[in-house]
């Protein structure tokens, strides 16, 4: 049966509308009330999500196999890597950061303005690298022929089960050295690239800016090097955790984002997560339902203009 995605969208969403808020129902009464309003869809997701006895019996036992049973583990660390008949673009392997975490944490901050220098693969290398690559392996399957070999590959952030159902989306605004301009798609195990869509000679900035309701007062998306998507393949965790397992890809999000922005800090790139985007726009430019892999955030990150 063909269904619309328009449709499919409105239908998974239940056209939930919340009401407008007045001036007695003020955002600053919300921000000091310790409860939910009536008709609250986030008390509806929080109930909905949370592990309790009768779930760890319900999902101990599709849970137990993705621990014990050795086939899902090898089918997992097998799985065909997505769009990988796109053309591929290596990265150079991350430089090394010399700077004290203490120094990063200090001072990071959410940096709104970037100059419009795009940035090198060398540079894009360092940033994914370090922030979402593989840091360990583990063999499932030895061989003596290498082609047969399964693996199974850790990455430099936590996720729940290391199913690792966050994908991460690269769209290059203004070109760098050695990098078009155009919608990428980052593969940790291969540190490289997949090119999805190219842009114009020398910008992508006009399909990310329309992905977005910030103001440019707020921040200007035309002018940053690269918007960074991350998307949440939820079948891929929710098939071992059930309901709660969609918390789990919105955590993972939260740990790989701030990965990408300490790395970010420590190479003196300009970094803001911005949360302002319109979902189905940006569903759109990636071509993914929306559904079953849907966005949950953005950053940009860029160089920072130069000291006057």
């Amino acid at each position: 049966m063909d269904v619309e995605l328009a449709q499919l969208r409105r239908t998974m969403s239940e056209t939930y509308a919340p009401a407008r808020t007045t001036l007695l129902d003020s955002h600053f009464a919300r921000f000091t009330d310790r409860s939910f309003r009536p008709g609250d869809i986030a008390e509806l997701y929080h109930e909905n999500t949370k592990y309790t006895d009768h779930d760890g019996l319900a999902l101990g036992e599709s849970a137990g196999l993705f621990t014990d049973d050795p086939s899902i583990e090898y089918a997992q660390a097998a799985m065909v890597p997505d769009y990988e008949d796109r053309p591929l673009v290596d990265l150079p392997e991350p430089e090394a950061l010399d700077v004290p975490i203490e120094t990063v944490l200090k001072s990071r901050r959410s940096r709104r303005t970037h100059s419009t220098d795009g940035l090198s693969r060398s540079e894009l290398g360092t940033l994914l690298g370090h922030a979402l690559g593989v840091t360990g392996e583990r063999s499932i399957a030895p061989s003596e022929d290498s082609f047969n070999a399964v693996t199974k590959r850790f990455r430099a952030y936590a996720s729940g089960g290391a199913l690792y159902p966050v994908e991460f989306y690269v769209a290059i605004g203004r070109a760098g050295e050695a990098l078009s301009p155009g919608l990428y798609y980052y593969v940790p195990e291969r540190h490289a690239l997949r090119h999805l869509d190219a842009g114009e000679a020398d910008s992508y900035t006009e399909p990310i800016d329309d992905c977005f309701a910030t103001p440019a007062a707020v921040f200007d998306h035309t002018e940053t090097s690269i918007t960074l998507f991350m998307t949440g393949a939820f079948p891929r965790t929710t098939a071992k955790y059930g309901p709660r397992g969609y918390r789990f890809v919105l955590q993972e999000s939260g740990y790989a984002g701030q990965n990408l922005l300490l790395v970010a800090e420590a190479m003196g790139l300009a970094a803001v997560p911005l949360a302002s985007f319109y979902d189905d726009r940006v569903n759109d430019l990636l071509g993914i339902d929306g559904v079953n892999e849907a966005v949950i955030a953005s950053m940009s990150i860029g160089h920072r203009p130069e000291e006057t």
